[in-house]
């Protein structure tokens, strides 16, 4: 398998059709990345000035009971949200660029069609059955990492020293031992989801096809692993050097303008952070979103044609005795 011509058609693919950065957006903005907390403390009472703490006003307990409720019930209607995207746009991201190879053409319209299906369900049940054991796995292995910090009860200076350097080396121990599973479940579960994806296997028949796929051709899928490790640590410097400052610049600019007016005109600077904060932090995602994107439509554009080449069907050879037809030459005609 050519890598290098892999990765040329991957990222040529991802530059040049469009419709696969939406979906791209979408994967990134749901993918679980991270979100920035902000804290605005005042210490004052008239619009940011100095003063006196206010006091809680009384509150009915049942008010806050039922804030508390429905500030729950919108986190796991988000984390719904987020797993039905992710699934969503996994799979459309996958057919499109299969479509792409045999058409060189894809609409958005089509991408839908293929993320709202069946197939988006068996991606989600993919990775459901393989994250839940690693979940339970990684659990066990961190409880037991940080058991030696019960030699602590013992009010000992020798068994607490133990305790420490013990809990050093087993969550070093954990943490490599949790990596390595990671590098080894990784090819499968991409495998995996263009299987069900792609041949419109089922859950379990994907696995396995995967699995066995990876260890018949675990040299080709190794070295695409390294490559594509070897790119994700090349993703971080341009993240840093351009995605994150173009992020910073556009929250600036979005959130910037509105808090400064309002500053001017109130001369309050919690009324210029609630102002502006909030457009800051959307410009922010927005921004951090689309370059995460394109790097997750780069990477999936990678794995499915890896996919496509790994299961291509080789025209079988000759049968041994069977006669070979050869067009006479000129002289011989």
């Amino acid at each position: 398998m050519n890598h290098t011509d892999i990765l040329k058609q991957a990222l040529t693919i991802s530059w040049r059709y469009r419709a696969l950065w939406i979906f791209g957006f979408f994967l990134a903005l749901c993918g679980g990345n991270g979100g920035t907390n902000f804290n605005f403390n005042s210490g004052g009472g008239d619009f940011g000035q100095p003063g006196d703490m206010p006091q809680m006003p009384d509150i009915d307990p049942n008010i806050l009971i039922a804030g508390a409720i429905g500030l729950i019930c919108l986190v796991f209607l988000l984390i719904v949200v987020s797993i039905v995207v992710r699934a969503v746009t996994r799979a459309a991201l996958m057919g499109m660029v299969q479509q792409i190879t045999e058409t060189e053409a894809v609409t958005m319209a089509e991408g839908w069609r293929w993320g709202w299906s069946r197939r988006a369900w068996r991606v989600f049940l993919v990775s459901l059955v393989i994250g839940l054991p690693v979940f339970i796995v990684s659990i066990v292995l961190i409880l037991l990492a940080f058991s030696p910090l019960l030699l602590l009860l013992a009010n000992d200076t020798a068994a607490t020293v133990s305790a420490i350097m013990g809990t050093i080396g087993a969550c070093l121990c954990v943490g490599l031992l949790l990596f390595l599973i990671s590098l080894i479940i990784w090819p499968i579960q991409e495998l995996a989801w263009r299987q069900t994806v792609l041949e419109d296997k089922g859950v379990l028949t994907s696995l396995g096809e995967a699995f066995n796929l990876a260890k018949r051709r675990l040299k080709d899928v190794f070295v695409l692993c390294l490559l594509l490790v070897g790119i994700g640590i090349g993703w971080i410097f341009v993240f840093l050097l351009v995605i994150l400052p173009a992020a910073l610049f556009a929250a600036l600019i979005m959130g910037g303008i509105p808090a400064l007016l309002v500053y001017l005109f109130s001369n309050s600077w919690i009324g210029a952070a609630v102002a502006g904060g909030p457009l800051a932090i959307i410009a922010l995602v927005i921004v951090t979103s689309f370059g995460n994107g394109l790097y997750l439509v780069f990477q999936s554009a990678i794995w499915t044609l890896t996919h496509l080449e790994l299961t291509k069907v080789e025209p079988p050879p000759p049968a041994a005795g069977e006669d070979t037809l050869i067009a006479p030459s000129p002289s011989e005609a």
